[in-house]
């Protein structure tokens, strides 16, 4: 961690944009010859860009790959590309809002995992479009710590949290609902014969759990710790991607309601925990970091459609 510490305060403080632009291209094209195409320079120029740029790092960034000419990143070039990609969207949003000043337009960044209660953020999307048309939500499908670190690096404007989690660095407002916890199965699986499942049932049950589920505690308070640990075969971040497994016999997903087609003819069935668990959420947003006039306006309509569904 030291390391990409390090990496970062050098490309913070020396670097030029441009050359982490370059970099990234030659990564996307897989090759250097390719890249001076697209970005329209000579060859020679970039290979020099890079080798300075290796010279800077004090590290190898690339090696030949076994697919022909293919150039392949090393360790430390993959963390350089992290963040050089975080770097570049960082700048690139930065210039945008500059250029947009006080106008409420641009682009509102939402990062979140799967889950049914993003059907309010969605309410509020329609209504702030419906206000001011120049405003775009960017969607980021991701989960966890991710979500925490694009919200910490001023990627993402907002982020929606799986609770409990530490709130300490963000104002935050809940979500209205919550989804409930579930297993996906096969129709032919025993336990679809049942009306939900109980703890005792996923004692040497296949499962594939939500990246970081475990570790978040999501079930907490529901699975005793006097079981027997469970039979974990994967993981996932998309349930789609999961539930494809699940119907090919490779073991049951456990995931929040709603997520993918569970009804007749999709070859799945969902059947909830019991007792009943379901997911709290809230959305956050970090208190050191200025809203746009945008994303100001897109959380005045979410708390606008959080209000009406509490009055509903």
């Amino acid at each position: 961690m030291e390391y990409v510490k390090c990496m970062y305060w050098k490309v913070g403080k020396r670097m030029e944009i441009k050359v982490l632009r370059h970099f990234i291209a030659v990564v996307q094209e897989e090759g250097v010859t390719a890249a001076a195409e697209v970005l329209r320079i000579s060859q020679p120029a970039l290979s020099r860009q890079i080798k300075d740029l290796e010279g800077e790092m004090g590290a190898t960034l690339f090696v030949r790959g076994n697919r022909g000419r293919a150039l392949e990143l090393t360790h430390e070039g993959q963390l350089l590309y992290r963040r050089a990609c975080e770097i570049v969207e960082l700048a690139d949003r930065t210039r945008s809002e500059i250029a947009s000043g006080e106008q409420v337009e641009g682009d509102v960044h939402v990062a979140a995992a799967q889950t049914a209660v993003m059907d309010v953020l969605a309410k509020a999307a329609v209504h702030v479009r419906e206000l001011h048309p120049g405003v775009r939500i960017q969607l980021h499908d991701d989960y966890g710590e991710n979500i925490m670190e694009r919200l910490n690096n001023g990627l993402a404007d907002f982020g929606v949290l799986v609770q409990p989690a530490d709130m300490s660095r963000y104002d935050h407002l809940p979500l209205p609902g919550g989804d409930r916890m579930g297993l996906i199965m096969r129709p032919d699986h025993p336990l679809a014969a049942r009306s939900g499942v109980q703890p005792a049932d996923l004692q040497g049950l296949p499962l594939i759990v939500p990246k970081g589920a475990l570790a978040r505690r999501d079930l907490s308070g529901w699975y005793s710790g006097s079981l027997r640990p469970f039979d974990i075969v994967g993981t996932m971040n998309l349930t789609y991607n999961a539930s494809r497994f699940v119907r090919a016999g490779y073991g049951c997903a456990l995931s929040l309601e709603g997520l993918v087609d569970t009804g007749e003819g999709s070859g799945l069935t969902f059947r909830p925990l019991e007792p009943t668990l379901r997911a709290s959420l809230s959305m956050a947003w970090k208190k050191s970091q200025p809203l746009t006039p945008a994303a100001r306006a897109f959380l005045d309509c979410v708390r606008e459609v959080v209000g009406e569904t509490a009055r509903s």
